[in-house]
């Protein structure tokens, strides 16, 4: 990603997560099927490495820096791809951790 004004988060192989621009990092998921990302923002992704191959990124919770999500395709081999705008802090990942959310 050439804009390091956001940060976009996506798959790489089968064991990798990638984070590109504002922030840079790699998280190490292999085999991860009941992830979890969470970010400075507020927002709150389940992640999974998918039987079709690809990662998926669901969001759960959309923090004020979320910008959006571009679905993955089986055909085009493509991961889901999520976006946020300038401003993320952190994020952190675990490949197996149980979440419950409660919003009033």
């Amino acid at each position: 990603m050439k804009d390091k004004t956001k940060t976009l988060i996506t798959g790489a192989s089968d064991d990798l997560i990638e984070i590109k621009g504002e922030l840079e990092e790699e998280f190490d998921a292999y085999d991860c099927e009941n992830g979890v990302m969470a970010f400075s923002d507020g927002t709150l992704l389940s992640v999974r490495y998918d039987e079709d191959g690809l990662w998926r990124f669901m969001v759960k919770v959309k923090g004020n820096l979320y910008a959006g999500k571009e679905e993955g395709c089986v055909n085009n081999d493509t991961n889901d791809a999520v976006t946020f705008n300038q401003g993320l802090k952190w994020c952190v990942f675990s490949k197996d951790m149980q979440t419950e959310i409660k919003q009033n």
